[in-house]
Parts: C-alpha cells; structure tokens; sequence
C-alpha cells in the first residue's frame, strides 16, 4: 500500500463526509493506491452516520473506535498499528485547506521528503484568530529553532519510518513535525491555499494557554537540554546562589562596618531562601544527567541519511 490516510475525529463536524470524499478524490485523481482509517474517538455514532452518507469510498473505510475517550496520541498509535501504508497522511475532522492543495500536497511528495506539511500563508481567519496563530508559531520558532511557519495546521504527510521513531505521547501529536525535524528528518514546507469559508473567531480560555505554554517549554527542553539538563539547572541555580550570595555579603558588610541589626531583616530570609532553592536546584540537575546518562544513550537524537 502506498498511502494510509488517517482521519483524527474526536467531534461531530457535520462536513465530515464531504471532507472524506475530498481527499480520497485527490489520491483517486493522482492514481495512488491508499486506504483510509478513521479514528473516532468517542463519536462512533456520528462517524457511522457520516459514512452512511459518503457512498463513494464506504467499502475503504477502517474504523477504529474505543470504549472511552482518550488522547489524540492514542488514537495516532492506534492508527499506526492498523495501516500499512508506506507513506501515512495524517489529518484532523474539518477540511483545512481548499481541495486542489491536498492534490498540490500529494504532488509535491517523493522519496527525498521525509515530512511535507501545508503552509497557509494567505489566511481567512478573524484578526484575533491570525494574530494567536502567529504568536504560537514564533514561539515555538524562537524555542526551538527549527523555521516551520504553520504548525496548527492539522494536515500532514509522513514517511512511515519517520513516525515509527517518534516517541508520540501527551499532546505532543500536535508538534510531529518539530519533533520529526529534531531528529534530522527533512522537513518540507507547501503554501497551499486555505478553504474560503465563514468562520467566527474563536476565543480560549486561560487553561489552553497554560497548556500551550507548558508544551512550548516541554518542546524547548528536550531541543536543548534533554542531553545536558546540568547546563539548565546549574544555570538557574547559580543565578539565585549568586543572588543570595550577594544579598548576604550585603547584609554582612552592613553589619560589621555599621553595625547595623540584620536579625529581624527581611533580605536576610530572602537570601536564605536563594541559595538553598539555587542549590537544590543544581542537584536538579545534577540527578538529571545522572538519568540522561543512563537511559538517554538508548535513544537517537539523529537519523542516518546514508552511508558512502
């Protein structure tokens, strides 16, 4: 087989079945032999309504479904156990882009690509809702350094072997190909025009930010420091010792050459309360090396490309 498209449905989207038929259109028109999977999580009915509806591709339909809901990493292991595709199209419920970019997608794909993702760069979102998307994009630039102008994009297409040696988990399906690129796997980016339809502008509550914060830092270690984490934590941790160090040698001056009282003085506890916070957290990071050396030497942080 040489295509698997999984469709990633944890809501009931109304167009679904048009989407469906969309996209096998595209691999149907570049004459590709694929098969399609669909991942209901949690919305078996609507997915078996939906496929009542869509007659065109109804016979090359998996359907995998679960008896609770679980996390969109889950459903993408799952999925990955059933196909067997040698290239794997991942996408999301809603059509994202307009339909002759899926075939652009299709298109632009050969064996010297390992990830190709969609770029929208002419976006017909509300304000707030471009705005949003391009702050998370230029964080997760900045963090870690790796130039992929539109991660929230849903669409994606995989060589099989690079999903494989992806560690998928938590919510970190979303960050693939950051992660792909992580590993030295060739990332490769398609503008594709987005689907011209009404949209209202979304609004999040404080909640997803905190989580998106918390995957951007997540994302950021690991680029980083998931070889060295002694270099993050020593860092830290020297600056509040220094801090502390300071704010006594201060304190200290003070009391000697003026004899000023320091007893009741709040600089003294702050000070205090720096060098112990800064020391433990350099045994932080002296426990994480401890750990990086031992299990970290069975994982790759690199993909050999060839051998000459």
């Amino acid at each position: 087989m040489q295509y698997s498209i999984i469709f990633m449905v944890d809501h009931e989207n109304p167009d679904f079945y048009s989407f469906l038929d969309t996209v096998c259109e595209a691999f149907q028109g570049s004459g590709l032999r694929f098969e399609v999977l669909i991942v209901a999580n949690g919305v078996e009915d609507f997915v078996k309504a939906q496929l009542g509806r869509s007659a065109k591709h109804v016979n090359d339909v998996k359907v995998i479904t679960f008896n609770r809901p679980v996390s969109q990493s889950a459903c993408l292991q799952a999925a990955l156990k059933e196909c067997s595709g040698a290239n794997v199209m991942v996408t999301g419920s809603s059509q994202e882009l307009a339909p002759e970019s899926y075939r652009k997608l299709i298109a632009t794909w050969d064996s010297q690509k390992d990830v190709v993702i969609p770029y929208r760069k002419v976006r017909r979102d509300p304000l707030f809702n471009r705005l949003h998307s391009r702050m998370l994009n230029k964080m997760l630039q900045d963090a870690v350094g790796i130039d992929i102008h539109d991660i929230g994009c849903q669409v994606r297409i995989f060589r099989r072997e690079v999903l494989d040696q992806l560690e998928i988990y938590g919510n970190m399906h979303r960050y693939l190909p950051l992660l792909a690129a992580q590993k030295g796997f060739k990332i490769h980016e398609v503008e594709c025009d987005q689907l011209n339809r009404p949209r209202q502008t979304r609004y999040y509550n404080y909640k997803m930010y905190l989580n998106r914060l918390t995957e951007i830092l997540n994302l950021f270690f690991s680029a980083k420091f998931s070889r060295k984490p002694l270099r993050f934590f020593n860092l830290l941790g020297s600056i509040l010792m220094g801090a502390g160090a300071t704010s006594l040698l201060y304190i200290g001056i003070q009391k000697i050459l003026y004899n000023i009282p320091i007893g009741s003085r709040p600089l003294l506890i702050l000070a205090l309360v720096a060098l112990v916070t800064g020391a433990q957290i350099a045994s932080f990071g002296l426990l994480g090396e401890i750990i990086a050396f031992i299990h970290g030497r069975y994982r790759k942080e690199y993909t050999i490309e060839k051998i000459i």
